[in-house]
């Protein structure tokens, strides 16, 4: 079932509940349950069952003499008293909607971490702030509020259900894309975030048809609970211990001279390192309180070549400010509140070689002689420019010439500085000069 598919029948659902006139009440008085299993991305389906009140059989809607499984009464009654007595509830609390609270993290947060670090070495150190982040219940729940709702765009789920009595209707539906599928929606009462609803409905599922019974149990939550406890707490922070117990050396001669906010060993291909298939390299995102808190030094090395990397930005640090001080650019960002410099670092100089060879291409593609600037690339400094105003983002990347010349390289984002708009219609790799 297409994405198109799938938003006709969520509006045409929506259509059916508001006809309804949901008037009943007691948990036992109704006719039916019909279930809609439906899913469409990497593969599609989609079922149809039923459950009457009369023998609580779950059945094929298209072959109601097809019996599938014999249902628990109890079971639907929970799932009823759920649906129709839960009024629109929040998601302030999320490790409360899955069914967790800070008793759970303390007495689980080991073996979660140890579950997902099972097929890779790990340090004593790492293990340890891991567990304690584990068991913040103020971490935990801020990893788990994203947990929820669909933002992929080739993954589309699909769950409803539908109580009848007569002519009347009540309707729950799903399109959550991670465990537990939350929220739930129900016209005219709003969200529900209960994940004993989810596992509730999961069990009406039957086990062997493609269907979405192991999404709905929340099979998989522990998992995806603790890869984003890891990306948002903890990936930067085991980055930077690797590389620190590997190169001491080098983080002592760069920790008197900058604070490190950054450090990680990776195999990286980039614009301005090279490499089809990526180079063992050694990177640092540098800050220099003194100069000022909107700019970094973005240093990359490979690991044979780490003095000669360190010592020269320790030493030529100076100098880059120096010829800085009258680049308009730089002086924006200094002042903008929302900004973020950061100038590049690559062996012993800003403007890489790769860096430079690649900028010729784009030069060429974007119509313009490659060979315009050739002669002029000395002392040229490599920058890029973040900023975030009214909850957009702008990003530039910037090559400023040794006598001025300041050439707008690539932009994202509908604003750049305080220029005027027709700068920023032009996007992608852009080329040109910018007269300040």
């Amino acid at each position: 079932m297409s994405k198109a598919n799938l938003t006709i029948l969520t509006f045409l659902l929506g259509l059916q509940i508001l006809i309804g006139q949901n008037k009943i009440s007691p948990l036992n008085d109704w006719d039916k349950i019909i279930i809609t299993d439906a899913y469409s991305g990497w593969s599609n389906f989609e079922n149809k069952f039923q459950i009457r009140s009369q023998d609580f059989l779950l059945t094929s809607l298209e072959k109601p003499d097809s019996i599938i499984k014999k249902i628990d009464p109890n079971l639907t009654s929970e799932i009823v008293k759920l649906i129709r007595n839960t009024n629109d509830t929040s998601f302030k609390r999320p490790l409360i909607s899955f069914g967790r609270d800070s008793l759970w993290l303390i007495h689980n947060a080991e073996n979660l971490w140890k579950e997902h670090t099972k097929n890779r070495k790990t340090t004593k150190e790492i293990d340890s702030i891991a567990i304690n982040t584990i068991k913040d219940y103020k971490k935990a729940n801020q990893a788990a509020s994203s947990l929820e709702g669909s933002n992929r765009t080739d993954d589309y789920p699909l769950i409803v259900i539908s109580v009848i009595k007569g002519n009347d209707t009540i309707s729950a539906y799903s399109i959550g894309q991670e465990p537990y599928m939350l929220p739930w929606y129900v016209v005219k009462k709003g969200k529900i975030y209960d994940s004993k609803l989810s596992a509730l409905v999961a069990e009406l599922l039957p086990d062997t048809l493609p269907n979405n019974k192991k999404r709905l149990s929340g099979q998989d939550f522990n998992g995806a609970f603790v890869q984003k406890i890891y990306s948002i707490f903890l990936a930067e922070k085991e980055n930077y211990l690797d590389a620190k117990n590997a190169f001491p050396g080098t983080f002592k001669s760069l920790g008197k001279n900058f604070e490190i906010m950054k450090a990680e060993i990776m195999d990286m291909s980039s614009i301005e390192w090279g490499g089809d298939f990526g180079r063992r390299c050694l990177e640092f995102s540098l800050k220099d309180s003194t100069i000022s808190k909107n700019i970094r030094f973005n240093t990359i090395s490979g690991v044979n070549e780490l003095f000669s990397t360190k010592k020269s930005i320790i030493y030529k640090k100076n100098d880059l400010m120096d010829s800085l001080k009258e680049n308009p650019v730089y002086q924006y960002t200094l002042n903008c509140n929302n900004c973020l410099g950061e100038i590049h670092w690559v062996k012993s100089k800003s403007l890489s070689t790769e860096a430079k060879d690649n900028f010729k291409e784009y030069l060429e593609e974007s119509g313009v002689d490659k060979n315009k600037y050739d002669g002029k690339y000395k002392d040229a400094i490599f920058f890029e420019l973040t900023e975030h105003r009214d909850l957009e983002q702008s990003f530039s990347r910037w090559i400023f010439l040794k006598y001025g010349t300041l050439i707008l390289w690539q932009l994202s984002g509908r604003f750049l500085m305080n220029l005027p708009k027709e700068v920023s219609e032009n996007q992608g790799y852009v080329c040109k000069e910018i007269k300040l």
